[in-house]
């Protein structure tokens, strides 16, 4: 009996160490009215990276399908080599511009060596602020905010050159902020992770909610189970992923 359960409990942890280190690239896809018609744009969204490292496979699986790359945060964390973040972000850098905005582990690291890191590869990191993503003739605009749980949230100040025109998606780490910026603003797309689904999870229960990928009337909310693990690298019943959401106006061709 003892040994048939250390077995149950061996077969059990290693596949929680096999799910952990999965990789499921997932696609949506939300029609946006102010786009023109047939046109699209293509963002990769990735976060809760933590101690994974990110290899060939999942790159060469992606290059060529996206126009950016977004990290929701949580790049790294205490104890994680910086070469191995310079590594993540190499690999990243291969799919196209990346833009990154702080989660709440990242600050566990040297600061002012992570911020050399994303000068030396030019990514751009949102703080409070937005960029004009310049794409062809829609006006996409990306805003993103501070991690609220070690930096300094300034909602307002990010949406400051927000115009309604604008084809707007918002990145925060923590979903929390999603209801903040629907306040200010009527967002398209909405991003974030920090939850990892729970990472462990009993059929329905667990201590966050499942990743989901929402779309509402001409907008959409993504809440990404996240790519790696913090604590144990264990996943149950809550898939690591990232994402590719494709934006497109009222018809779409495939690429």
């Amino acid at each position: 009996m003892v040994i048939s359960i250390v077995v149950i409990f061996i077969i059990l942890f290693l596949y929680m160490l096999f799910l952990a280190f999965q990789i499921n690239v997932k696609e949506h896809s939300i029609q946006i009215k102010e786009m023109l018609d047939g046109e699209q744009f293509h963002l990769f969204f990735i976060s809760d990276i933590h101690r994974r490292k990110i290899d060939d496979k999942l790159i060469h699986s992606i290059i060529g399908k996206v126009d950016i790359v977004i990290i929701g945060g949580d790049l790294t964390e205490k104890g994680v080599p910086l070469e191995r973040t310079e590594h993540n972000i190499k690999q990243l850098k291969k799919l196209g511009k990346v833009y990154y905005v702080y989660g709440n582990n990242d600050r566990e690291v040297n600061e002012q060596r992570l911020q050399s890191i994303f000068d030396k590869h030019s990514v751009r990191m949102l703080v409070n602020e937005s960029v004009d993503l310049n794409f062809r003739s829609s006006l996409i605009r990306l805003v993103g905010i501070n991690d609220g749980f070690s930096g300094n949230v300034k909602i307002y100040e990010a949406f400051q050159e927000v115009k309604d025109t604008d084809i707007l998606v918002f990145v925060s780490h923590a979903p929390a902020y999603f209801h903040h910026a629907k306040k200010l603003s009527k967002p398209h797309l909405l991003l974030a992770g920090h939850l990892h689904g729970g990472q462990i999870r009993l059929g329905p229960f667990g201590m966050y909610e499942n990743g989901t990928f929402k779309i509402n009337e001409n907008s959409a909310e993504l809440v990404s189970n996240g790519f790696g693990t913090t604590g144990v690298p264990l996943r149950l019943g809550a898939k690591s992923e990232c994402h590719i959401i494709t934006m497109h106006g009222t018809s779409i061709d495939q690429r």
